[in-house]
């Protein structure tokens, strides 16, 4: 799995990087200004990612081992000869686990992502003691209002993620998917 993670991570950090990129893009483009591309939040985009897809690919697969969406068939009886066992057969898709994966993604860790997001921005765009106090003040200020804003793309994406995105592609395709999300959290953190 190991390998599969830092793949993932290196694919969620290009296109987070790429969403900065684009975003600043879009506001020179806004403003009818030359484009010139800094660096600094791209770097920050890419660091956060950096350091926050590891842990997201753990919560998919958790989430995947604990409520599958297509769970394994029971084992047939055992018969007094030992033909060699049948490859486990898929039940179909579980509409409950599919149900369970969604709330808990869409509480608990769209609530976490958000207050990390947030926090980690926060600190990075201030300097010296006011970075902590920064940080607060962009969890206080704007977790409710990005957490709605999110409500409007990700449990849709969730959905279609859990029901038919295989788990090791969750994280990568939430990225890509997550590029025009990208933009806007890169021109909500310039805000």
């Amino acid at each position: 799995m190991a390998p599969q993670i830092f793949s993932q991570t290196i694919q969620a950090t290009i296109l987070s990087a790429t969403s900065n990129i684009l975003a600043q893009a879009l506001s020179a483009y806004r403003t009818n200004q030359t484009l010139h591309l800094n660096p600094t939040p791209i770097l920050k985009f890419a660091l956060y990612t950096f350091l926050n897809t590891p842990p997201n690919c753990l919560w998919q697969a958790y989430l995947e081992d604990t409520f599958p969406t297509q769970p394994l068939a029971p084992p047939p009886p055992k018969a007094t000869e030992k033909p060699p066992p049948p490859p486990p057969k898929t039940q179909p898709i579980s509409l409950a686990n599919v149900a369970k994966k969604l709330a808990l993604d869409q509480t608990v860790s769209a609530a976490v992502n958000t207050v990390l997001f947030l926090a980690f921005m926060g600190y990075l765009n201030a300097s010296g003691e006011a970075a902590v106090e920064s940080a607060s003040a962009e969890v206080r200020n704007k977790f409710w209002p990005l957490l709605l804003d999110g409500y409007k793309l990700w449990p849709l994406f969730s959905v279609v993620s859990f029901m038919w995105i295989p788990v090791e592609k969750r994280v990568v395709v939430g990225s890509l998917v997550g590029v025009l999300w990208g933009i806007y959290l890169s021109l909500l953190a310039e805000a």
